[in-house]
């Protein structure tokens, strides 16, 4: 098909460009120009649709990239819930795993176990803090200081196997 050659002024008002803009469309070789310096109509609609085309194709490709952007993040935040909900499941599980081990025996409460302690601590004080009034008279009466230690080491002894057993 012969193209139809016009002024850029002409051309302009048919493809909605300024002068200059199809001057160096011409310039850069994108539309054709005659000797007489007029500018081809057809050369200039197919550079138009081309560069209409490259632009969708552009749009197209990005759109296409946010897609795959959008559904990465999708697949990230599905793998994160996920990761979240074993997490949870094991944290669970573990719970339970030390419920079960608190049924059997083999776990006490921690404040179960603080006041056992508390107790027996009461407990060994008192014993301890009764033996010098106990035995303040008969040790009055001891001259050896080896009876003294024996007789004291036996009721240290004697508390303490009854501290054990109680």
């Amino acid at each position: 098909m012969e193209d139809i050659y016009l002024s850029a002024r002409e051309l302009g008002k048919y493809i909605d460009k300024p002068v200059r803009t199809i001057e160096n469309w011409a310039a850069a070789r994108h539309i054709k120009q005659n000797t007489l310096g007029k500018y081809g109509l057809i050369s200039a609609f197919k550079y138009q649709l081309t560069a209409v085309e490259e632009k969708l194709e552009k749009t197209k490709i990005r759109l296409e990239e946010a897609e795959a952007s959008a559904s990465e993040k999708s697949l990230m935040a599905t793998t994160r819930k996920t990761v979240a909900e074993a997490d949870k499941e094991e944290a669970l599980a573990a719970i339970k795993q030390l419920e079960l081990e608190k049924m059997r025996g083999n776990l006490v409460d921690a404040q179960e176990a603080l006041d056992a302690w508390k107790s027996a601590i009461v407990k060994t004080k008192a014993k301890f803090v009764s033996i010098p009034a106990k035995l303040a008279l008969e040790l009055s009466g001891m001259n050896k200081p080896e009876d003294m230690q024996c007789r004291l080491m036996q009721v240290i002894d004697e508390a303490l196997i009854e501290l054990s057993e109680g």
